[in-house]
C-alpha cells in the first residue's frame, strides 16, 4: 500500500487491528522499538519515551550514515535505520530520573494497554515501578520487559548485546566452517528475534486479557532465544547422537547442496537438492558417475561458473533442484517478487518531495475491513510533547514548569555534533560493500516499473 506523503497523524488509530489499543515504549535500539513499530503498523497509539540525556543509539548515528548523507543542525531527526525502526509513533521526551517525569509515566501507564521497555531488571525496581505497582491501577496492563538475559537467575543484571548473546545463547556454536572458529551471522540477528517473539506473546497476552480482564507481565531474556534456532542441534544431543557441529553450506541429508559462483561476476547461487538421477540435459552427465559429495560439488561447481545466474536458476528449477540467487540488500530493495507483495511501503521521511521504501510486513493482511500498513514516518525527537500532555489534561502552566526544570525538553542536553560520513573509509574498512552514488534514481525507477507492472 502506498501512503498519503504529507507526513504524521497525530492519532495512530485508523482501520487497524489494535486501533484504540495505546502503548507506552520506553525502549531504545533495535529488538523492543521494533516490536513498538509493528504494534503500530496494526493501528495502536505508540508513544516512544525519550531520554533528554541520553539519545536513542539509533537517532545517534550509530548504525549507519544519516538520511542522504546530510546530518543538518538535527541529525537526530536523520538517521535512516531510527525512521524503519519507529515508524508511526509519538515522541516524548521525559527524565524519568526525576519524579516528575515517573509521575507523568504513570499516569500515562495508567490509561494504557502495554507497556514496552528493555532496562536492566534494576532499573524499574530501583524506580519503583514494577510490573505489580504499575498494575494497582490498570489491571489489565500488558508489560513486556526485555533483557539479555531474564530478571531472574545469577546472570540477571548482565549487560548484554546481540554480538555475545549470538554465541552464548548457541548459534555461534554453528555458524562457520568446519574445523574453523564460530562466525556472526547478522550485526543484530538475536535482537529480531526478541523483536517477533516478544510480538507473539504480546497477541496472546491480549487474547488472555480479553477472556479474563487480566493483564500479564511478559519478562523475556534473550539469551533463552536461541534453542528456537537451532533445533537441528538440540534434537540430535537430547537424542544422544553426534553433535551436528559447524557444517559451512553443507544442508543436512541434501544428497547436494551449496552456494556456487556464477559466470557473472561476483554473483552467487544457493543450491541444494535429494534428487539421484542427474538430467544430462541441465546438469553435467559426468555428475551421474561421479563418486562423493566432494567430487559432484566440484563438478557442479565448475558448470556452475560458466552459467549466468538467470538461465542457471532456471535449468536447475526444471531439474527440480531447490535454487535461489544470493541477493544482497540493494537486491532485496529492487526484488520484483517483494515489490509485487507489497513488502516495501513509501513514506516521506524528511520533508522532501521524494517518499522513501520503508520495511512493511512479510504478509498480507486483506480481510475484515482492517489493514497492516506503515502509518507514517518516525517522530522527531520531543516532536509530540505538547499533544500527549495535554491529552494527559496537564495543565498549560505545569507544561511551563516541567520544561523549566527540564522533566520535559525539545532537544537533547548533549547535543551531538555530527558530519557526513567518510564512506571511502567505511569501504576500505569492509563496513559497506558498496555505494550507490545514483541510489534515488535508481529507487525511482525501480518503483515506476513496478507500478507499471501491476497497472499492466
Amino acid at each position: 500500500m502506498i501512503i498519503d506523503p504529507s507526513g504524521f497523524t497525530s492519532t495512530n488509530t485508523s482501520e487497524g487491528p489494535l486501533s484504540g489499543l495505546r502503548v507506552i515504549d520506553l525502549s531504545t535500539v533495535f529488538a523492543v522499538p521494533y516490536i513498538g513499530g509493528l504494534l503500530s503498523d496494526m493501528g495502536a497509539d505508540v508513544i516512544k519515551i525519550e531520554s533528554p540525556e541520553r539519545l536513542d543509539q539509533t537517532r545517534g548515528g550509530a548504525y549507519g550514515p544519516w538520511l542522504d548523507n546530510v546530518p543538518t543542525e538535527q541529525p537526530w531527526d536523520r538517521s535512516g535505520t531510527f525512521h524503519v525502526i519507529n515508524r508511526g509513533k509519538r515522541s516524548l521526551i521525559l527524565d524519568l530520573k526525576a519524579d516528575a517525569g515517573r509521575k507523568i509515566l504513570r499516569d500515562l501507564v495508567d490509561g494504557a494497554d502495554i507497556l514496552l521497555d528493555n532496562f536492566t531488571p534494576r532499573v524499574l525496581r530501583g524506580w519503583g515501578l514494577t510490573y505489580d505497582v504499575l498494575a494497582e491501577n490498570n489491571r489489565g496492563l500488558i508489560h513486556l520487559s526485555n533483557s539479555g538475559y531474564g530478571s531472574t537467575g545469577p546472570w540477571s543484571e548482565y549487560k548484554a548485546q546481540g554480538t555475545t548473546l549470538e554465541y552464548t545463547m548457541g548459534v555461534g556454536g554453528y555458524s562457520g566452517y568446519r574445523g574453523e572458529p564460530p562466525t556472526k551471522i547478522g550485526q543484530s540477528y538475536p535482537d529480531f528475534l526478541a523483536a517477533w517473539t516478544g510480538a507473539t506473546a504480546i497477541m496472546a497476552a491480549l487474547v488472555h486479557r480479553h477472556r479474563t480482564g487480566e493483564g500479564q507481565w511478559i519478562d523475556m531474556g534473550m539469551y533463552q532465544l536461541g534453542a528456537a534456532v537451532i533445533p537441528e542441534a538440540l534434537i540430535a544431543t537430547q537424542a544422544g547422537e553426534t553433535d551436528i557441529g559447524r557444517r559451512g553450506n553443507d544442508e543436512l541429508q541434501a544428497y547436494l547442496s551449496g552456494v556456487f559462483e556464477t559466470a557473472e561476476s561476483g554473483r552467487w547461487v544457493a543450491i541444494s537438492t535429494d534428487e539421484r538421477a542427474w538430467d544430462p540435459d541441465v546438469v553435467p552427465a559426468s555428475l551421474d558417475g561421479a563418486a562423493g559429495r566432494a567430487a559432484r560439488r566440484q563438478i557442479l561447481a565448475a558448470w556452475v561458473l560458466a552459467h549466468d545466474p538467470e538461465t542457471l536458476i532456471e535449468s536447475l528449477h526444471a531439474w527440480g533442484a531447490t535454487a535461489a540467487p544470493v541477493n544482497d540488500a540493494r537486491d532485496l530493495v529492487l526484488d520484483t517478487q517483494l515489490a509485487h507483495r507489497g513488502f516495501y511501503e513509501w513514506v516521506n521521511v524528511d520533508e522532501s518531495t521524494d517518499e522513501r521504501p520503508v520495511i512493511g510486513t512479510p504478509y498480507l493482511w486483506e480481510a475484515g475491513g482492517s489493514k497492516v500498513y506503515v502509518r507514517s514516518r518516525a517522530p522527531r525527537y520531543g516532536e509530540h510533547n505538547t499533544e500527549i500532555l495535554d491529552e494527559l489534561g496537564v495543565p498549560g502552566e505545569e507544561q511551563v514548569a516541567l520544561i523549566r526544570a527540564g522533566v520535559v525538553t525539545d532537544g537533547p542536553r548533549k547535543p551531538i555534533q555530527a558530519s557526513p560520513f567518510n564512506l571511502d573509509v567505511y569501504l576500505k574498512r569492509g563496513v559497506y560493500s558498496s555505494v550507490d552514488a545514483d541510489y534515488r534514481r535508481v529507487i525511482r525507477e525501480a518503483r515506476f516499473a513496478n507500478r507499471q507492472q501491476e497497472n499492466a
